[in-house]
C-alpha cells in the first residue's frame, strides 16, 4: 500500500515537471521579465550569457541544443539579434515569439527612418504589452497553470507601475535639462520619460563616427546647452572625452543589458533603476 501510494505520487510529480513549458530567451533583460511571469511554474533558460553580443553572436552546440529543445523561444527581432538570423530562420514559427512583431508594441525608427531601433525593453510600457502577450501564449501552451500565470502577470504589472512612478519621480527635477546620445540606443528610455534630447550623434548602433558628424554634434550640443552625453559601454572613454572637450557637459557610459546585474526575476527592475540613477547623475 505504501509503495503504491509512493508510485502514484512519483507519477504525479514527474507529470507536472514535464508539463511545464521549456522556455529559452535570447537576452538578459527579457529573460528577467519571463522569469517574473513564470515563477513557481518553470525556469526559463538564458541563451546569450556573459558579454555575448546579440548583434554578432555565434552560438555554441550547447546553445543550439537549448533552442532545439525549447517549447518556446523568445527574441527581440532578427534585425536586432543579427548574429542569430540563420538560427531563427530554422526554428519552428509556432515555437517562437518575436517581440518586435507584436501588435501595440511601440517601435521607434532611427533618425532617417531607414531602420527600426529595437532597444525596446527600455520602455516599460512595451514590456507590459509584451508580458500580456506572453501570458496569453503560455496559457495556450500550458492551460493547467492559467491561475498562476495570471497572478504573476498582475504582480508584474503592479511592480512595473511602481517602477515607472519611481523613475518619473527621480527624473522630474531634470525634465528642463537637455541630453544627447551617442547613438539611438536610449531613444525608448528618453521618449518614455519625456526627457529633452538635442541630438543622436550617430544614427544607429555600430555606425562609424566621422569628423564631420563629430563637429556637427559638438556645435549642436553647445547651441542647445546640452548637459549630458549618454553612451553604451561599447563606446570608449577616449571618444566620449573628444566629444565633450571644450563643452560644459557631463558624459557617462551605461550598460543597457545589465551584464553585471544578477540574472533572475529582479534583474530588469534593478537594470532600469541603475540606468535612471546614471542618467540623473549625468544631468545634475
Amino acid at each position: 500500500m505504501i509503495f503504491r501510494t509512493f508510485l502514484v505520487a512519483m507519477l504525479w510529480f514527474s507529470t507536472n515537471i514535464f508539463a511545464a513549458p521549456n522556455i529559452v530567451v535570447s537576452i538578459k533583460p527579457i529573460h528577467s521579465i519571463v522569469s517574473s511571469l513564470t515563477q513557481e511554474i518553470t525556469e526559463p533558460k538564458l541563451l546569450l550569457k556573459a558579454n555575448q553580443s546579440a548583434h554578432h553572436a555565434h552560438l555554441k552546440p550547447s546553445q543550439l541544443s537549448l533552442l532545439n529543445q525549447a517549447d518556446l523561444a523568445i527574441f527581440i527581432h532578427p534585425d536586432f539579434e543579427e548574429g542569430l538570423k540563420k538560427v531563427l530562420a530554422n526554428l519552428d514559427v509556432g515555437k517562437t515569439l518575436i517581440i518586435g512583431n507584436m501588435k501595440k508594441i511601440s517601435l521607434i525608427h532611427n533618425q532617417h527612418q531607414k531602420a527600426i531601433n529595437y532597444h525596446l525593453w527600455l520602455d516599460i510600457n512595451n514590456m507590459q504589452i509584451f508580458a500580456k502577450k506572453l501570458i496569453e501564449k503560455l496559457i495556450e501552451i500550458d492551460p493547467d497553470n492559467r491561475s498562476k500565470y495570471t497572478t504573476n502577470l498582475n504582480n508584474f504589472n503592479k511592480n512595473s507601475n511602481t517602477l515607472k512612478q519611481t523613475i518619473g519621480q527621480k527624473l522630474s527635477a531634470y525634465k528642463s535639462k537637455t541630453l544627447a546620445s551617442y547613438a539611438d540606443t536610449f531613444d525608448y528610455y528618453t521618449h518614455a520619460n519625456q526627457l529633452k534630447k538635442s541630438v543622436n550623434i550617430t544614427n544607429y548602433h555600430d555606425e562609424k563616427l566621422s569628423i564631420f558628424k563629430m563637429i556637427k554634434a559638438k556645435k549642436t550640443m553647445k547651441n542647445t546647452q546640452t548637459k549630458c552625453l549618454l553612451a553604451t559601454t561599447e563606446v570608449s572613454k577616449k571618444r566620449l572625452h573628444s566629444l565633450a572637450e571644450g563643452l560644459t557637459i557631463n558624459s557617462t557610459n551605461i550598460d543597457i543589458m545589465g551584464f553585471d546585474v544578477a540574472q533572475g526575476s529582479e534583474h530588469y527592475f534593478k537594470l532600469m533603476h541603475n540606468i535612471t540613477n546614471k542618467v540623473a547623475q549625468c544631468l545634475k
